[in-house]
């Protein structure tokens, strides 16, 4: 998805890592930020970044567009009166663009939740298994 600029242009790549979203960050912004620094599209990252894009955090950058994907926890953010999106989209730089996947925190969060009973019994039966071993352990003696 980061990878859209035209060949020939020397674009650089910023991604805002806000301190929350929608949901409880599965990752703290430590590791959401070295997440996103670890893709090679990514130029620099602004950590704690505002909820909402400023005209003084799009001069400051010297932000010439922003994007959102396709695919987002709420979708309906524009018709929103607090629209974190506001003044790019009325300085007429904001872009939405295509997600190639459709995962999202609320994807995540489904997985670990319906996958949790499997969890549960996998450690429920390592841990009997290690009781087990440690019950049935013999020492050498050194005599």
């Amino acid at each position: 998805m980061l990878n859209f600029s035209p060949e020939g242009y020397n674009n650089i790549i910023v991604i805002g890592c806000a301190k929350r979203g929608a949901h409880r960050p599965i990752m703290n912004l430590h590791e959401r930020s070295l997440s996103v620094l670890a893709c090679q599209y990514v130029d620099e990252v602004i950590i704690g970044a505002p909820w909402e894009i400023s005209k003084d955090m799009i001069t400051t950058f010297n932000i010439s567009s922003v994007v959102h994907g396709s695919i987002a926890e709420n979708d309906d953010f524009q018709e929103e009166c607090d629209n974190p999106y506001a003044v790019p989209i009325s300085m007429g730089i904001f872009k939405v663009l295509d997600s190639p996947l459709d995962i999202t925190t609320t994807t995540i969060i489904r997985r670990i939740v319906s996958n949790h009973e499997a969890y549960q019994k996998r450690n429920q039966k390592k841990g009997e298994s290690e009781k087990r071993y440690y019950e049935d352990k013999t020492y050498v003696s050194g005599d």
